[in-house]
């Protein structure tokens, strides 16, 4: 049998379910065994004790033969009365196992009852019966002598014990049999359940390593309702869904990228040729020139943009947190931004709850938050559209939110605006010079600093972040 999980679940089963049955098997059997044979010894015991208070009693012997014989009729037993010598005195039994030859039992039989002893033996009590016999003997002591005047001896058929215990055996056997036919029953049920959705996530995992990531497990409640098994393939398509989605934005990276650099180098390569082959007169040069250096500038910029993707990835740890005004790092991004905001005729509110308000970052890096995301703003603005940034206090952080009207993010694009090299904007129009890293960058800084940045937005009309940062000492 090959080593599947199937296999395996169902051959220890099988193996637990094997071993715990023959122990309690064992162990029950000796349980039930001893607990009948001790019914069976209080049963006789009572018996002897009746016959003993009865013959107390004083009545004739007729009576007693007669109490006797009911005794023994009703119990099945077989009842003698002896003297010291061994003698038998009173016999109630079964004649077809007493030997009526027989006037009293020998010596060896019946000598430590007289002694006072409670004498427990198998055989045919020395030829008093024709079978084996499960045998008690009890020591009559008359109460008027204070001395063991006789004994009372009960037998009863050791076939008949025998047999009951094979009876119980059986019933035990039959009830083990049953056991063990549902425990496979379920045994396999359970195997089947357990490895049924294993399979298909080892199948599903093998598809994905060959390279289609669009392989998915599809668990339902009849394939199993086990935790673990539902949360194992619930992760994988969770990875999975990741990593497709992360593939397509390195394809489309790759894309980008490839445009992004071919444009430009085509552009500088057709002006140095033009300028060097004379196609374009001297008089022009200075100005194709300065096209080249533009588009030179532009490469640039792109080049620097991947640097800072690496850079970050390569100083996670790396903080120079400082106390500083967060309202003057908003003002000089606006600033610096003076130019584009005038250009596209657009209306900056500023509202800050607290002025001053310090707190507690790298400067740096939150210079490069606010001027991500105030690009991003002044980019995606509608012509005569609204920014407004406000600063508001809670507890102890600080919260800073950029809006700005225009044409929003949207539903499908918003879970992975932060993702690296993702562009929403796929067509370009709009973001034609992105390379999708901008908002990557921001929420890594973020996370270095402990904090995260939310998006609310609806596409065609606005877009909001907000991101928190940890309240500093006023100075």
């Amino acid at each position: 049998m090959r080593k599947t999980i199937f296999a395996k679940v169902f051959l220890n089963n099988i193996i637990i379910i094997t071993v715990s049955l023959f122990v309690l098997t064992i162990s029950g059997g000796w349980v039930l065994m001893d607990s009948l044979a001790d019914e069976r010894d209080s049963t006789v015991e009572e018996s002897a004790h009746a016959i003993q208070k009865f013959l107390e009693s004083g009545i004739p012997p007729r009576q007693v033969e007669d109490f006797l014989y009911g005794i023994s009729q009703s119990s099945n037993k077989n009842i003698l009365l002896v003297n010291t010598k061994g003698e038998i005195m009173l016999a109630s039994v079964n004649e077809q196992l007493y030997n009526k030859g027989v006037q009293s039992v020998p010596r060896k039989e019946c000598g430590d009852v007289f002694k006072g002893m409670t004498v427990k033996s198998e055989g045919t009590l020395g030829g008093v019966y024709k079978k084996p016999m499960i045998t008690y003997q009890y020591p009559y002591v008359s109460r008027q002598i204070n001395q063991i005047t006789g004994a009372i001896i009960i037998s009863m058929p050791a076939h008949i014990v025998e047999e009951s215990q094979a009876r119980l055996f059986g019933m035990i056997l039959l009830t083990i049999g049953l056991v063990v036919c549902l425990a496979l029953v379920l045994s396999y049920v359970l195997s089947r359940k357990i490895s049924r959705p294993i399979h298909k996530i080892g199948v599903s995992v093998r598809n994905f390593a060959k390279g289609d990531l669009s392989s998915r497990v599809a668990i339902s409640d009849k394939d199993s309702n086990i935790t673990e098994i539902q949360e194992l393939a619930n992760t994988f398509n969770d990875m999975a869904f990741h990593t497709e989605k992360a593939e397509e934005i390195r394809n489309s990276f790759i894309s980008d990228v490839s445009h992004e650099l071919r444009t430009p180098m085509t552009t500088i390569g057709g002006f140095v040729d033009g300028i060097m082959d004379g196609t374009i007169p001297a008089e022009r040069h200075n100005d194709y020139l300065a096209i080249v250096k533009e588009e030179v500038t532009r490469l640039a910029a792109l080049v620097n943009s991947f640097l800072d993707v690496t850079r970050s990835d390569n100083a996670k740890s790396n903080l120079e947190v400082s106390n500083f005004d967060i309202n003057e790092v908003v003002r000089r991004t606006v600033i610096n931004l003076e130019s584009e905001i005038i250009k596209k005729e657009i209306l900056v509110d500023i509202v800050f709850e607290v002025d001053p308000c310090y707190v507690k970052a790298d400067k740096n890096l939150i210079r490069s938050v606010m001027s991500n995301l105030m690009e991003n703003a002044v980019k995606f603005t509608n012509q005569k559209g609204n920014i407004r940034i406000t600063q508001k206090i809670y507890q102890h952080e600080v919260f800073v939110s950029v809006y700005n009207t225009g044409c929003g993010i949207a539903e499908e694009d918003k879970p992975f605006i932060f993702e690296r090299f993702y562009k929403a904007d796929k067509s370009r129009s709009v973001n034609r010079q992105g390379t999708g890293i901008g908002l990557y960058l921001v929420k890594d800084v973020l996370s270095r600093h402990g904090k995260k940045i939310t998006l609310q937005s609806e596409e065609g009309k606005y877009a909001e972040f907000t991101f928190s940062l940890e309240r500093g000492k006023d100075v």
